[in-house]
């Protein structure tokens, strides 16, 4: 059950205050009473109350002065005064006191008890209000960008005038696992959309010959499996921000068909003769080099050109010095809060995180605390508790430093050596789960088997065969 409401009711007439102490106390309130303006104001600095109903014609201190001493903290109190004079003037001059709502003398009990109650809906409504907005805002909100390297704040300066900016387009690009969907809704939601869907879409997990079908919707009957009409991505998305992860898988067939709907501002759905204007503001997300597949001919020139308006270069993990631990201790807090635990990672442990390499970055960190936590028991966790798998790899990062490999070729095989373990290591502790772990590392079960195929890797049966 609900903690029940606290009003502080000031009245210096008893005849008027007592019938509304026991009212409000019968509706399930907890009502305290004062006799004047001084009275109440001690009983505000000692309290927590959830509304105050106050006289405005009282000794010592009037009921005005009280509402004005509340306001001039910069409290947000529910205040309802009562008056006697039933005129627009004196109502109007509780308003600009800052009441909330006036009651005329002689008061009617049901219309203090609807008043009330109202009142304190509106509060309640309110607060909840402001806790989803903080909740967004450290979630989505720059600040809820962990980290205060110099690439960081450096980030944080690029990405705020961009997100004041109700239309342009911003391509993100940097290494798998940097977050770039984090930083597509921060721009979002410090943006003037923020209050519009924001639509993600990682393209790379769309079946090719589908991929047109979520972006721009069908019509009954367009294909075989089209039985009901299907709106697209884009439409859901209209008025806010449609975010297109790994934007470089997309076929060439259906990137001519996104430049249409971003210049005309309008797509037709598949099977469909009608166009339909959408508003959106678009974010795009490539870890591959896109200027390499425009040389290549496997992307669009002219796409690139209308996504790329502005660029954000998000950094690798190993880039910034000193977030790793801030990252580890942000990740380790949420996941203790979530899974109610109280796991600590020993100093040891946080410098053997801040010496790896992070060929997954952010992404890593996160899964690996995770893991951490799950399997964590009483004791402080120490480096000899991390997994091999993972940490092995740094012993390939010096064969690859010293390889006489050119920087891209030398990043893909610490990125693939990092794969394979992370890859295996989730197989492992999934029972080999193919549904369980492609959902919990964030990829289509066909692209799992791809990469269980790209690897080489085998499971229990065909270890014991």
């Amino acid at each position: 059950m609900s903690k029940r409401p606290k009003i502080l009711l000031v009245d210096d007439e008893a005849q008027i205050r007592r019938p509304i102490e026991l009212h409000l106390n019968r509706c399930g309130y907890r009502v305290h009473s004062c006799t004047n303006g001084e009275a109440a104001l001690e009983r505000l600095d000692a309290e927590k109350f959830d509304l105050v109903i106050t006289d405005i014609k009282m000794p010592k201190m009037s009921g005005s002065e009280l509402l004005q001493q509340i306001r001039v903290g910069g409290s947000d109190l529910p205040v309802i005064v009562l008056t006697a004079f039933a005129t627009v003037e004196s109502a109007v001059e509780a308003m600009k006191l800052g009441a909330d709502d006036y009651i005329c003398k002689p008061p009617q009990l049901g219309e203090i008890e609807i008043k009330v109650r109202q009142a304190i809906e509106r509060r309640s409504l309110a607060a909840e209000n402001k806790r989803l907005k903080t909740e967004l805002d450290r979630r989505f909100g720059f600040g809820g960008i962990i980290g205060e390297s110099a690439v960081m704040r450096e980030l944080h300066e690029k990405i705020a005038p961009l997100a004041r900016d109700r239309d342009i387009s911003v391509l993100l690009t940097g290494e798998s696992g940097t977050g770039k969907e984090l930083v597509a809704q921060a721009i979002h939601q410090n943006g003037p959309r923020s209050g519009k869907p924001f639509i993600a879409v990682n393209c790379a997990a769309l079946p090719d010959n589908l991929i047109e079908s979520e972006l721009f919707g069908h019509e009954k009957g367009a294909f075989t499996d089209a039985s009901v009409r299907k709106q697209g991505l884009f439409e859901a998305a209209d008025g806010g921000t449609l975010f297109l992860d790994e934007i470089s898988s997309m076929p060439l067939p259906v990137q001519a068909k996104l430049l249409r709907a971003i210049e005309e501002r309008e797509v037709r759905k598949v099977g469909g003769t009608v166009s339909s204007k959408v508003d959106i503001r678009l974010i795009c997300a490539s870890n591959a080099d896109l200027p390499d597949l425009v040389e290549s001919g496997s992307f669009r020139s002219d796409l690139f050109y209308r996504i790329a308006v502005a660029t954000v270069d998000l950094p690798p993990l190993r880039d910034r010095e000193g977030d790793v631990k801030r990252l580890a201790l942000h990740f380790l807090e949420a996941q203790n809060a979530a899974k109610g635990k109280q796991v600590e990672l020993a100093p040891e442990t946080l410098r053997a995180f801040e010496e790896h390499s992070w060929p997954g970055n952010v992404r890593e960190l996160e899964n690996l605390v995770e893991l951490i936590v799950v399997t964590a028991g009483e004791d402080p966790v120490g480096p000899d508790d991390l997994p091999k798998s993972v940490f092995a790899l740094d012993s390939n990062n010096e064969a690859a430093v010293h390889s006489n490999s050119d920087l891209k070729e030398a990043r893909g095989m610490l990125v693939a050596d990092f794969e394979k373990a992370f890859i295996k290591d989730h197989l492992q502790k999934n029972r080999w789960n193919i549904s369980k772990t492609a959902d919990e590392i964030g990829i289509s079960r066909p692209a799992l088997h791809s990469k269980i195929k790209e690897y080489g890797l085998s499971g229990p049966e065909s270890e014991n065969a």
